[in-house]
């Protein structure tokens, strides 16, 4: 079996239109999987706020991928409720869209050494920028709620693809667990995230948001907090 009929047996959301929203840090691994889903499943549209350069154009995008038939994924850290709602009331608009989620678990630590190899960004300009977008990322970042409105959720690991790219059977696997996740998330089974004491953000359940705290974020933390009319928050979405 060759991979388009590899890829044609997968079928994730297969006739379906579907909201993607992608949650995670800078350099948390969003982008290279976007790019890999748009390319080997282009029943989906990347949408990138870096390259497109505010949300406002991420949204306008969305609404027109929607319009043709096809699935938004949406490439930023949405790093809360509140960004991610934008997605969600898009997706309200196109009666039968479902919403979907996919967090990118990735260390805090994995994130930082990431950023210091990282020679090419359309906003970031050098490692010591980077560093200091994603310490206030990190403080910013509440892992999606039941009550968001979402139909779907996967949490991926580093572990889970520890390739630097994703073949099309990889990305078709994960929109295959994906779309089998609702039942559990919405039982409340799913099981926590990989973010414990001691792996960046702190322990994922307990408290308002499961916010990084502040006693774990390097010493360089300015404690500035990101919302949209920061002049960081349209940068560093990947």
């Amino acid at each position: 079996m060759d991979q388009d009929e590899t890829l044609q047996v997968l079928a994730p959301f297969a006739g379906t239109q579907t909201m993607l929203i992608l949650v995670g840090l800078v350099a948390s691994g969003k982008s290279t999987f976007a790019q890999a889903l748009e390319h080997h499943f282009p029943q989906f549209r990347r949408c990138n706020q870096d390259e497109l350069g505010t949300r406002q154009r991420v949204e306008s995008l969305a609404h027109r991928a929607l319009r043709e038939g096809l699935s938004p994924c949406i490439d930023r850290c949405n790093f809360d409720a509140i960004q991610r709602s934008h997605w969600i009331n898009i997706a309200r608009q196109f009666p039968g869209t479902s919403i979907s989620v996919i967090v990118f678990d990735t260390p805090y630590q994995v994130c930082s050494a990431r950023l210091q190899e990282r020679s090419s960004h359309p906003t970031i300009k050098d490692p010591q920028q980077g560093q200091s977008i994603l310490a206030r990322f990190a403080s910013d970042l509440q892992f999606p709620q039941p009550n968001e409105g979402h139909d779907h959720i996967l949490y991926l690991k580093p572990s889970d693809h520890p390739r630097t790219e994703y073949t099309g059977e990889d990305i078709g696997l994960i929109l295959q667990r994906l779309q089998a996740s609702s039942t559990n998330f919405k039982r409340g089974n799913l099981s926590a995230p990989n973010q414990i004491q001691g792996r960046g953000y702190g322990a994922h359940r307990g408290g308002r948001g499961h916010r990084f705290p502040s006693s774990r974020l390097p010493k360089s933390y300015s404690g500035a907090r990101l919302n949209d009319k920061t002049s960081t928050s349209h940068i560093a979405q990947r």
